[in-house]
């Protein structure tokens, strides 16, 4: 007996009383704890409400009712989640080799069956099936996080650049079939100018795992709308391919607002320029002006001359104040008509 404290749930289905005797003989041998269900025919099993009350199934593949192939798909598709061990009397590679394919976990000739072996085959069929169930929950999270990711996300072939898999955010914002995208690569998404730039940044995620520091693209949407993404890009292994998985953040608008507020700065140096030179030239005319005409001095034909300059120089400063009132208008109005855009 081995020292496996584990209360395992076996079902035999086994027609034959000599047959189930020896079975339960060496389950008791090697489990100290365990409980066995025999059930005698095909149509006994089908009647079974719950498939998922016991540990392991231990089947033998000729039943009064049902036998060979037909019995192990009718097995098979009532236990999916199950580990099954073919018990039968004769050695058929062949058919060996079939039972395993179609998905049978283990197949054991009864007379051949000692304790040593229906323990290996049972423990290892469980841990074997732990790790498949292990890795369907992660692959199933991995679909749910790509699938729900708000962000368009792919995956694609590292060397042939082919999308491999899109989410439905990358279906809805570029305006292509998932069944278009899979027909793709990735330069059918780029301006061809860019072609370059990819081929250099796929060549660096090759050798170093990260690509270009600079992760601003241009792509081009199905209705031929050019919009600038930032993508975040890592290397996996997907269905046995090299491939990389994609984030693509659409920042158009986030650019188009910064231009537009580069303007807006560029704008309003213009403006402080004008007042510190435009608006401040005829200050210090006029403020030279008065000063001349405080002297007691001056002719009446000077004092009318001065007086002249005086106006005309206050009529520029008046023309270059308006100016930056008009420029400063300007700049309000464009801030206001981005704010309506949803640009802030």
């Amino acid at each position: 007996m081995y020292n496996d404290k584990y209360q395992y749930r076996i079902l035999l289905i086994e027609d034959n009383d000599g047959d189930y005797l020896l079975v339960s003989e060496i389950l008791k041998e090697i489990f100290s704890a365990h409980v066995l269900t025999r059930l005698a025919s095909y149509a006994s099993v089908k009647e079974l409400q719950n498939s998922l009350q016991f540990d392991v199934v231990l089947l033998d593949l000729s039943l009064p009712d049902k036998q060979g192939t037909e019995l192990l798909r009718l097995i098979l598709e009532q236990f999916p989640l199950t580990p099954i061990i073919a018990l039968t009397g004769y050695a058929q590679l062949e058919f060996a080799k079939e039972s395993l394919a179609l998905g049978i976990a283990d197949y054991l000739i009864k007379e051949n069956t000692t304790a040593v072996l229906l323990f290996k085959s049972i423990i290892y069929c469980l841990e074997r099936f732990k790790n498949i169930a292990a890795l369907a929950r992660s692959e199933l999270l991995y679909s749910d996080l790509f699938n729900f990711n708000p962000q368009p996300t792919w995956v694609y072939d590292l060397q042939t650049l082919k999308f491999l898999d899109v989410n439905c955010m990358a279906v809805t914002n570029y305006g292509y079939s998932k069944e278009e995208f899979l027909n793709m690569t990735l330069k059918d998404i780029r301006p061809a100018k860019d072609y370059k730039r990819l081929e250099v940044f796929v060549k660096l995620l090759k050798y170093n795992g990260e690509g270009i520091n600079d992760r601003i693209f241009t792509h081009i949407k199905k209705n031929k709308e050019k919009i600038r993404v930032k993508i975040e890009s890592k290397i996996i292994d997907y269905k046995g391919k090299k491939a990389v998985i994609v984030v693509a953040n659409d920042i158009t608008s986030h650019l188009n607002h910064l231009e537009i507020i580069e303007k807006q700065n560029e704008e309003l140096r213009h403006t402080a320029w004008l007042q510190s030179h435009v608006v401040r030239a005829p200050v210090a005319k006029i403020l030279a002006i008065t000063n001349q005409l405080t002297e007691d001095h001056l002719s009446i034909q000077d004092q009318k001359f001065l007086l002249g300059a005086l106006t005309t120089t206050t009529e520029e400063l008046d023309n270059n104040i308006r100016k930056v009132v008009e420029r400063t208008e300007k700049i309000f109005e464009e801030d206001a008509s981005s704010s309506i855009l949803g640009l802030n």
